[in-house]
């Protein structure tokens, strides 16, 4: 199915690597580090409602319902086309497992050719509203570990003054 839409990056991509948190405007990356840091550069701010923003590279994944600004040109923005959920489209392509098959960009040469199923609209909101609460389930676990974790190491410390 030809389902999404993607955008070049070139008029998202901060000017300035000068980050500061006292700043407003995130610059993302699709990979595990996700936020870089914050600008304050105005012009050029991706505010267009929710996008996965995606590394043709990497082939990494991220869902974003915030304005954002970019940091390479290797990231592309995917909307849905006609009536498609993107939340579902972004677990969707998560579940697929796509690998680089070399240090090469990958949007064209094998995410846009996959050919994928998917249900009626309908259906994708239903499967999207169930994900998203496991999503802020997961979430809400991971802040308790995390909790849990500075106890345990403030006990650590305690334990060997």
């Amino acid at each position: 199915a030809d389902v999404l839409n993607y955008e070049q990056p070139q008029k998202y991509i901060v000017f300035s690597e000068n980050y500061n948190d006292e700043y407003n405007i995130p610059v993302l990356t699709a990979n595990k580090a996700f936020i870089l840091g914050y600008t304050n550069e105005e012009t050029g701010v991706y505010s267009k409602g929710e996008t996965i923003i995606y590394d043709d590279f990497t082939m990494d994944f991220k869902f974003v319902d915030f304005s954002f600004k970019v940091k390479s040109s290797t990231i592309k923005m995917l909307t849905c086309k006609n009536f498609n959920d993107l939340y579902f489209m972004y677990n969707l392509l998560l579940s697929l497992n796509l690998m680089p098959q070399s240090h090469q960009r990958s949007y064209i040469s094998i995410l846009e050719p996959t050919k994928i199923f998917v249900p009626c609209y309908d259906e994708q909101l239903i499967i999207s509203k169930v994900l998203r609460k496991v999503d802020s389930y997961v979430d809400q676990h991971n802040k308790y570990l995390d909790t849990l974790e500075k106890y345990k190491k403030g006990l650590l410390q305690q334990m060997f003054i």
